[in-house]
């Protein structure tokens, strides 16, 4: 009788600790098919690290807000961050993991313009119909897959800003150094239309070796030809290597970067003597001024959910982050990829209290907004 009566209380535990681990299980699963998954691809340990590393840390900030005051629709975000290592065809690879085996409903916030050319070629992605939103690229893509949308403007817009801003001035002469690769190569051709379009001269058009061992013979040439305004299309480390060689020489020039170079970083490659006075494109307003509620927002969340100053690259990323969440609002409960593609196709604009970014049939870039600023020995930029 006794171990009859055991038995039957083991067996009365084991299927209640089994009714346990499946409601549990259960609970798991509704729980993660609950979540909203974003899947993103950079470059976290190449060149383009630093610019990775502040675009989504500010993405993250306002995805880590949402996910405190309740999420979207009450769905969690869930990010799911790969590495690249600034390799096209990882680009490629890594997009293919997130859709087939992370089943990503949105990616988000690619970074490299070889990556993201590699990847508005490739079949699977385009078959996919899967939504690619805020990468950080003025890259123009022409005959691409039509679910690619920007943020930022173009490198042509940001090409015709520096050429109206020094045309203004009275500059007359100019020269451009580009790194080798899509980025280089796309800033180049644009400034040279740029430029052309004016009735400005181009100086000299150099393209600077991907081992920067012909830093120092660019620079020779540059010195004989004198040109008042040097533009330099390349990431933060070349464009640190290019102004030690450049201003020991060229005290006077102007030297202008894009937006993509991470001025922190740059100022410690190069040191402030040399780096100060360069001028950068940015394409966001000033993260340190008082014009919106924007503004006060991006600072206010990152010191709550960050352990680090807020930058122009860290307000781009909060701002790409929350048009993202309001496309997601909008979509509703079900986030289909077809859904979630229409939330950003046609007539849409989104408020976001400080920009506002708008899309239309003709354009896939929700902001045309570029600004100059300068930089300081201390490493502040101004405006």
């Amino acid at each position: 009788m006794k171990i009859q009566f055991l038995s039957t209380i083991i067996r009365t535990f084991a299927a209640l600790a089994a009714s346990l681990i499946f409601s549990w299980c259960a609970t798991v699963n509704i729980a993660s098919s609950q979540e909203i998954r974003i899947g993103i691809v950079t470059d976290q340990s190449g060149l383009n690290s630093d610019v990775s590393r502040d675009y989504i840390a500010g993405a993250r900030t306002f995805f880590d807000h949402t996910n405190a005051i309740g999420g979207i629709n009450g769905r969690k975000i869930s990010v799911i961050s790969k590495d690249d290592e600034g390799n096209a065809a990882n680009t490629v690879l890594l997009t293919r993991e997130l859709i087939e085996k992370d089943k990503a409903d949105v990616l988000f916030g690619f970074i490299g313009d070889d990556g993201l050319v590699a990847l508005s070629k490739d079949a699977y992605f385009k078959a996919s119909k899967m939504t690619l939103y805020a990468p950080l690229s003025g890259i123009e893509l022409g005959g691409a897959p039509d679910h690619i949308y920007f943020v930022r403007p173009t490198y042509r817009d940001e090409a015709k800003h520096i050429v109206q801003h020094f045309a203004l001035l009275g500059n007359t002469t100019f020269a451009i150094v580009a790194s080798n690769n899509a980025f280089g190569a796309g800033i180049a051709s644009e400034f040279a239309e740029q430029l052309k379009a004016r009735g400005l001269n181009l100086v000299n058009k150099s393209i600077l070796n991907n081992d920067l061992k012909n830093v120092d013979a660019i620079n020779r040439d540059l010195s004989r030809l004198k040109a008042q305004v040097v533009v330099i299309a390349a990431d933060t480390i070349a464009t640190a290597e290019f102004l030690k060689s450049f201003r020991p020489q060229n005290k006077g020039a102007n030297v202008v970067g894009f937006s993509t170079v991470n001025h922190r970083t740059l100022i410690e490659l190069a040191s402030p003597d040399f780096a100060e006075s360069v001028m950068l494109t940015q394409v966001v307003p000033h993260p340190d001024a008082n014009n919106s509620r924007l503004q006060a927002e991006h600072r206010a969340l990152m010191k709550k959910y960050r352990d680090e100053p807020p930058s122009h690259v860290t307000l781009e990323g909060f701002v790409a982050g929350k048009g993202l969440v309001r496309a997601l609002e909008r979509s509703g409960k079900d986030l289909s990829r077809a859904n979630i593609a229409s939330a950003f196709s046609g007539e849409k604009r989104f408020d976001l209290e400080g920009m506002t970014l708008v899309f239309t049939p003709k354009s896939d870039r929700g902001s045309n907004f570029v600004d100059l600023t300068f930089l300081r020995k201390t490493g502040k930029l101004v405006q």
